[in-house]
């Protein structure tokens, strides 16, 4: 009997183990995270090319990296557009508005610092989302059993109602981002995003370093100070005195 596809899969399952850092605490979580990443591994070798599916073709100096926060980006853009429709006629103005009341239901009482930080905002974007909503009396504070320096953030009544009215066009809304994906690839870029999070959080949650080179050696040793896209030679020169004369 030929045991290369045992053989293959063993390799594969501890492959997954050194990324994922899986502990095997619960195995049939574990077969469904392994079967997410097997599934993201395999297809990116199969996925057909991106210029399948663009709607206008990429700039050769793109690269996969690139391409990636390019659309991420968009993708926020687009479901931020969406997003405004769905809160038309209540007292919540934008996306975020919405994330963080869902947050401090779904994780309260929370201090503020805790809700900036779970929704990856710089403190004064946070701070001003979070007395936008503490002037609608849509979230209520109280003090910190533990900290007397800190408060505590929770829903108001009025903004459980709120919350509770606009869940059914965000739904809607996050339906529409998903866009024209199949089940399977919705499932494939939601591991893939969770991935990426749970990457990036650390980053963002721990102190800031001074420079870009300071955060790339701290925490992107893998990146190249010396990095340039493929055929890219360089600004051009700077014109000779001598001949300009």
């Amino acid at each position: 009997m030929d045991y290369s596809l045992v053989k293959q899969l063993v390799a594969l399952a501890e492959e997954f183990h050194r990324e994922s850092g899986a502990a095997g605490n619960d195995p049939a979580a574990e077969l469904t995270d392994f079967s997410r990443w097997l599934q993201a591994r395999t297809g990116a070798a199969a996925a057909p090319p991106r210029q399948t599916v663009e709607r206008e073709p990429s700039h050769p100096m793109e690269t996969a990296a690139s391409v990636i926060g390019k659309f991420v980006t968009f993708m926020y853009r687009y479901l931020r557009t969406y997003s405004r429709l769905a809160l038309l006629n209540t007292p919540l103005i934008s996306y975020d508005d919405f994330t963080y009341l869902a947050t401090v239901y779904g994780r309260g009482p929370l201090s503020k610092s805790e809700l900036i930080t779970r929704n990856i905002h710089e403190k004064p974007t946070g701070s001003e989302i979070i007395r936008r909503l503490l002037a609608a009396g849509l979230v209520q504070e109280a003090p910190h059993a533990t900290d007397r320096r800190s408060k505590l953030l929770s829903l108001t009544a009025q903004g459980q109602r709120v919350l509770f009215e606009v869940f059914a066009s965000m739904s809607q809304v996050a339906a529409m981002a998903a866009g024209n994906l199949s089940p399977a690839e919705q499932e494939q870029l939601a591991y893939l995003l969770t991935k990426l999070d749970a990457f990036h959080f650390p980053v963002f949650a721990a102190a800031r370093p001074a420079s870009l080179e300071e955060m790339r050696q701290k925490h992107f040793p893998h990146v190249s100070p010396e990095w340039r896209p493929a055929g890219f030679g360089g600004p051009p020169a700077a014109p000779d005195s001598e001949a300009g004369r």
